[in-house]
């Protein structure tokens, strides 16, 4: 961390495995306190799957919050690990304000955590409504709730940080429908929802001091999708959630070319290629 930069308090969404934990560990790296989220602090949850039909839905995947957190204050940093049900607006609130209760005013929130069970990856035909809303309410309307508790924390702060991690589904048009390179209709519409989060936050806050961006991870390797690797005998595809957890501690540190992009979307591989990350 810079001699001259503070460190922050931070929430991470989703943080048990992937983006959000590399992500939480590349922040406590740097000397900023973690607060992390997923849907159990000990794990051993199973995985919700894509789709009424996946045959990965109530396999547990690794990790933990717990087992983060941990990894986080070995870097000297305070680290707290908290249940969040995407699913339960009751529990974005409570989590939100936890993070709060246990590290302070909250300066930086990443909302990475996405809802996982069907509805995500099914086809329009197989979509019934009320997953759609599930699958919106959680990834679209969830982040707001959390933004809610814990805009006055980033506006009192005077630096405050809002990411939300994004997706290409959220402005690409897919080349294929859904199992054969493209994505279901429920995901594609909550997280283009959720990408018009940032530019209005940004819009309205940044006279507070408050910066907002949509981070794009470009494609990467999840224990998801290597768990189908494992089942189906092909190499995963993607990249590392290092690039991201970059681009996050880049968007954060603020330097003159990041504040110059607030309100917009940051391509993660871009700015670690650009900037030498």
């Amino acid at each position: 961390m810079a001699s001259n930069e503070r460190p922050r308090t931070v929430l991470v969404t989703g943080a048990s495995r992937g983006i959000g934990k590399e992500i939480a560990l590349t922040l406590a790296a740097a000397g900023h306190h973690v607060a992390l989220t997923a849907r159990s602090v000990s794990g051993g949850l199973p995985y919700g799957g894509s789709s009424t039909t996946d045959d990965l839905a109530g396999v547990v995947l690794p990790g933990s919050v717990d087992e983060v957190a941990e990894q986080c204050r070995s870097f000297g940093v305070r680290a707290v690990p908290i249940a969040m049900d995407l699913t339960d607006p009751a529990s974005i609130e409570s989590a939100a304000r936890s993070a709060i209760d246990e590290l302070g005013d909250i300066d930086t929130f990443i909302a990475n955590a996405i809802y996982q069970g069907p509805g995500i990856n099914d086809r329009f035909e197989d979509l019934s409504i009320d997953l759609l809303r599930t699958v919106v309410a959680a990834d679209a309307i969830g982040p707001m709730i959390s933004l809610k508790v814990l805009m006055p924390s980033l506006i009192s702060s005077g630096r405050g940080v809002f990411i939300n991690v994004t997706s290409g589904t959220a402005t690409l048009v897919p080349r294929a429908p859904v199992g054969k390179g493209g994505w279901g209709v429920a995901y594609a519409m909550a997280k283009g929802s959720a990408h018009r989060i940032a530019g209005v936050i940004n819009a309205e806050y940044s006279d507070h001091g408050v910066r907002a961006y949509n981070l794009n991870p470009g494609h990467v390797t999840t224990d998801a999708m290597r768990e189908r690797a494992r089942r189906t005998g092909v190499e995963p595809t993607g990249q590392s959630a290092e690039i991201p957890a970059k681009a996050a501690a880049w968007i954060i540190a603020g330097s003159e070319e990041a504040r110059a992009l607030a309100g917009q979307e940051v391509v993660a591989r871009d700015v670690v290629n650009s900037f030498n990350l």
